[in-house]
């Protein structure tokens, strides 16, 4: 079972409930003067002094408390949907954040199919629900987890159907309390999807595959992964190794999975990326791995990205090792590239000229020079002439323009011309036409860079060009 994993009943709660005993430094109301795990001396008028709650204390007050909770709203054996309603107003009603942990947690734990719709209804209105600053939780998210556990096919169509009712047909309207707006519906959304697919993976995963719009899916897809993950590593791979073929994002989802391999400790890790017996699979898990190794043991790093450079799965993790390394010593760096397969050269050199280019680029250009023509010099040589634009960009325009594959060339060029136009619009808009550059080249160095996040793209600092 994973360790990060949040479990309704009894284990659930002990995880929460210790969570917020060891996080939270509180200063105990008056009714509370009567715990000794809560109370503090001092005089009427002074300052009271903060306590921080062991664990084991904060969970035994959470205990005493919640049975005299749950009694007051039990009805019978059962929790109908009206005590759900009482109970959940309650529940966010309490400023105190490690008791409001506890009574949630215990909450939680009587969710049916049948009360949980009530429950969502005092939620998704409350100003109590996922509060947010000092003495905030995030409530609303494990709620919605554990609804999509009990019954997520009704949680997930009573939220997006929220989503297109409340911000029309694109779910972006507003966004009242109800939850219309898109990126507060996704989150919602994403959060009962992950509890759905801890409980029944094959459902919500048809259910996510039934869906029109690529980006939602991209998305929840990856909520599928985080789901499973709770029941362990093979679920989620299996998941992913079943896509069809040319799914966006797998790199992305095995990123995810080896985040919880790594929890094991990078010498797990790294057996169980060599174990994957399908090499489609090992470029996302073999890149976060190597990002990891990375830091805690370089020449360890060096050694196991190596035995499988060569291999397309690699190149990622060759590169997040080259990087790292060359942040130290890109002369050592080049030399172990030049005994690696020669399709793994590519990102070494890359990194090392990068690199040596901000501490001395002087002696990366005296290097780039004694270099042969190859496609490992014309890597180098992008590296080079990109950084070197930040410092100088017209010396960096000649460099680019030396690199032999014309594809390469022209995405250098242009990085380098896009770096220059930051700098002077004026001699960029001089220079271009005199290029025999094409328009829609020209056109990409005067563009407007768009310089947000992806989803879809690789973490981990790399240069983000296709491959």
């Amino acid at each position: 079972m994973s360790k990060r994993s949040l479990l309704l009943g009894g284990g659930w709660l002990l995880s929460a409930v210790a969570t917020f005993g060891l996080g939270w430094t509180l200063k105990p109301g008056p009714e509370s003067t009567s715990n000794s795990a809560l109370s503090a001396s001092g005089g009427e008028g002074s300052f009271v002094p903060t306590v921080r709650l062991k664990s084991e204390e904060a969970i035994a007050a959470a205990k005493r408390v919640d049975g005299l909770f749950l009694d007051k709203y039990v009805i019978g054996d059962q929790f109908l949907p009206e005590s759900m309603t009482a109970a959940m107003k309650e529940v966010l009603g309490e400023d105190d954040p490690l008791k409001r942990a506890a009574l949630m947690s215990a909450l939680l734990a009587q969710l049916t199919p049948e009360n949980a719709k009530a429950a969502w209804e005092v939620m998704k209105d409350s100003r109590g629900g996922g509060r947010r600053g000092p003495g905030g939780d995030n409530s609303r998210q494990l709620f919605l987890n554990a609804w999509g556990r009990v019954d997520g096919e009704a949680a997930l169509t009573e939220l997006m159907a929220a989503m297109q009712t409340e911000g029309g047909e694109e779910g972006r309207g507003r966004g009242g309390r109800g939850g219309g707006d898109r990126g507060r519906g996704m989150m919602d959304t994403y959060s009962a999807l992950t509890g759905w697919a801890t409980a029944d993976g094959a459902n919500a995963a048809e259910f996510v595959d039934g869906l029109e719009d690529d980006r939602m899916k991209g998305v929840y897809m990856n909520g599928i992964v985080r789901g499973m993950l709770v029941n362990g590593v093979d679920e989620a791979v299996k998941y992913v190794s079943n896509l069809p073929e040319g799914t966006e994002n797998k790199d992305r989802y095995m990123s995810s999975i080896a985040d919880e391999m790594l929890e094991e400790g990078v010498s797990s890790a790294t057996k169980w990326v060599d174990a994957l017996g399908d090499d489609s699979l090992k470029e996302g898990a073999m890149t976060r791995v190597a990002s990891e190794f990375v830091r805690d043991d370089l020449e360890g790093a060096v050694a196991w990205v190596a035995d499988h450079a060569g291999e397309s799965y690699a190149n990622d993790a060759v590169e997040e090792v080259a990087e790292r390394w060359a942040e130290q010593d890109p002369q050592a760096v080049i030399e172990w590239g030049a005994d690696l397969p020669e399709n793994a050269q590519a990102e070494v050199y890359y990194q090392a000229l990068d690199e040596w280019t901000k501490s001395d680029a002087l002696a990366a250009s005296e290097y780039l020079t004694s270099m042969p023509v190859s496609a490992a010099k014309d890597s180098a040589v992008e590296g080079f002439a990109t950084e070197l634009a930040k410092e100088d960009p017209e010396s960096a325009i000649v460099w680019a323009q030396t690199i032999g594959d014309e594809s390469l060339r022209s995405d250098a060029v242009t990085e380098v011309a896009q770096n220059w136009y930051r700098q002077d619009q004026a001699a960029v808009k001089a220079w271009l036409p005199t290029r025999g550059l094409s328009q829609d080249a020209q056109a990409a160095v005067t563009a407007p860079q768009d310089r947000g996040g992806n989803f879809g793209g690789r973490g981990g600092g790399g240069r983000g060009r296709g491959r």
